[in-house]
């Protein structure tokens, strides 16, 4: 089972480098889109088959979490990735612990091990937003200003957003649909209504028009706020 596990993890590797994008190449039978699915449905078998040699605590000895963290990252990394950059911290919990199948990892020990992703210098960070929720972020596509921008262009292009259409848009839990959301406002790019309907956001109209205004002068003739609406 050793020896499977090892091939599988050295497949995984070579799916994730560049010479990955020759399993793309269209031919006469098949679309770029048939390609990717079959090579995304792969790289979930490969998962399937766990993890071997796992890091322990015997192993590993006072630098545990260290070598933990290390490992979370090489596993983890490419499904935070194809979730979209952010995966909540208990769905990567499940699926690591998984593929550790009988060498488990405590709560406590998964989430010290993600502290230490900044400091270690890893491509994926742990994020608790002010609700409690806690996410895995790719360091490198997660920022707040990113998601900002993302939320925004969505709003331009299909008009306010409630936190179910924001989840869906971009196929993410709803509870961290609404994170980003109250995030996009708390930075003054988005204000909201509530009514019996439920909660919907908009672009901060307010925000814009305080943009325009600031750049006129005092003798200028201001434009009806209801135009940035």
């Amino acid at each position: 089972a050793n020896e499977i596990v090892s091939m599988a993890e050295h497949i995984a590797t070579q799916l994730n480098s560049p010479a990955a994008s020759k399993l793309h190449r269209k031919d006469a039978a098949e679309s770029d889109e048939d390609n990717a699915e079959r090579v995304d449905a792969f790289r979930q078998y490969l998962l399937d088959l766990g993890i071997d040699s796992p890091v322990t605590r015997n192993t590993a000895g006072a630098v545990f979490h260290d070598e933990l963290a290390r490992e979370l990252c090489d596993y983890l990394e490419n499904y935070v990735s194809q979730c979209g950059g952010t995966v909540a911290l208990v769905d990567a919990y499940c699926l690591y612990n998984r593929a550790r199948e009988f060498s488990l990892v405590y709560p406590s020990d998964f989430v010290q091990a993600c502290e230490k992703f900044e400091a270690l210098q890893l491509p994926l960070r742990l994020r608790e937003y002010p609700s409690g929720l806690l996410v895995l972020e790719d360091a490198s596509s997660a920022s707040d200003a990113l998601i900002i921008s993302r939320v925004g262009a969505y709003i331009a292009s299909f008009g306010p957003l409630t936190a179910s259409d924001l989840a869906a848009i971009e196929d993410c839990a709803l509870t961290l649909a609404e994170e980003r959301l109250w995030l996009c406002e708390r930075a003054g790019a988005l204000c909201r209504d509530e009514s019996v309907e439920g909660v919907r956001f908009y672009a901060n109209a307010f925000a814009a028009a305080a943009a325009v205004g600031a750049g006129r002068g005092e003798g200028d003739v201001q434009e009806p706020l209801w135009q940035y609406i």
